[in-house]
């Protein structure tokens, strides 16, 4: 386990007698830990990359509510093992550190890659308790045949496309660890709910509560974790409590900056995307694709349908005939970028 890094229980750093250069990233953000001021940048996706600074009893209430939501509290000679092959320059893999040093869990990092490997876990059966994913990464986890080295693997940072989803809640059953996807953002210090693979709802974690104003978006208050009124640009369905429960829950329609006006019509990317899924996936063997609102002289804006890669006139004529029959969201036009752009944490920058 030489290509890791790793914390102990204790809290020690232990990363083998072989230290690499992308150790360093970690470093520093447990040294923000030690120096009593962590912080953490946006991905820049929606905008111009922002810093933003912790204290650490936010921070700590952060980790405190995944623990209580997830199960994983440590207990005597009882220790949480946790993986991850996030970057140290997102939230995402800066919280796993701060997780660790916050609950006593042993984490192992591995070098942050779309094709990660997960060395066996410490535990006796060699399985982590809780481990952390791009939805890229998971798709590689389950192709090399390393999803039955987790107990619960959560997903974040984009979203989980219709036909990966499928792949991941089939392969889930038989490697018999349970798949969720997270909820978040840098303010909140990542993921404040979550939904299990195949359920459409996320259920908020604990100390969270929600809210929608005027335009639909959601409202976040968390009090323990420094978010008082926190107006985000996504837009939600914010579903009735359940009788004996004050957990919020919701269906993510998308982003507000993102909604097509299309013929008077509010188009949300998110649920149109999730209804295309299943119809063209079958087609683009693993091109990347995305909807965006395009202007468009007789609607004011029309739907489009973005595909990464080469120009393919077969593909073209293919993809479009099985969303003809979509109604008024149905893409109007298709185009070919040969490459998406990306931000530094990996998400695609949508044009």
């Amino acid at each position: 386990m030489n290509d890791t890094w790793r914390i102990t229980a204790q809290g020690a750093v232990a990363q083998g007698t072989a230290p690499r250069d992308w150790h360093s990233g970690f470093d520093a953000v447990l040294e923000q830990w030690r120096q009593g001021a962590p912080s953490a940048t946006t991905s820049g996706s929606t905008g111009l990359p922002r810093q933003h600074n912790f204290t650490p009893a936010s921070v700590r209430a952060s980790a405190e509510s995944t623990a209580t939501h997830f199960g994983l509290q440590s207990t005597a000679g009882s220790t949480v093992h946790a993986w991850s092959a996030l970057p140290p320059s997102g939230t995402g893999g800066r919280m796993m550190v701060w997780r660790a040093l916050v609950l006593g869990w042993e984490l192992t990092v591995s070098p942050s890659s779309a094709s990660p490997t997960a060395p066996p876990a410490d535990a006796v059966d060699g399985r982590y308790h809780f481990a952390v994913a791009t939805p890229m990464q998971a798709a590689h986890l389950l192709e090399s045949g390393q999803l039955q080295r987790f107990h619960t693997l959560l997903l974040g940072g984009a979203p989980v496309s219709a036909a990966l989803e499928q792949r991941l809640i089939q392969a889930a059953e038989l490697a018999e660890v349970t798949i969720y996807h997270g909820f978040g953002m840098t303010e909140t210090l990542t993921h404040i709910a979550t939904r299990a693979l195949g359920e459409s709802a996320y259920r908020a974690l604990p100390g969270i509560q929600m809210a929608t104003n005027a335009d639909g978006a959601l409202v976040v208050h968390a009090p323990e974790r420094g978010v008082d009124h926190l107006v985000t640009r996504d837009a939600i369905d914010l579903l009735p409590k359940t009788e004996g429960t004050d957990t919020p829950a919701f269906t993510w329609l998308g982003r507000l900056d993102d909604v097509i006006n299309s013929g008077g019509l509010n188009l949300h990317p998110a649920v149109i995307e999730a209804e295309i899924g299943p119809r063209i996936s079958p087609l683009l063997h693993g091109r990347r694709w995305y909807v965006a609102g395009r202007k468009d002289s007789r609607l004011g804006h029309s739907v489009a349908l973005i595909l990464e890669g080469p120009q393919d006139f077969g593909l073209e004529e293919a993809v479009m005939n099985a969303v003809s029959e979509m109604g008024r969201s149905r893409p109007r036009s298709l185009e070919f970028m040969a490459r998406f752009e990306e931000t530094d944490t990996g998400k695609v920058r949508r044009k």
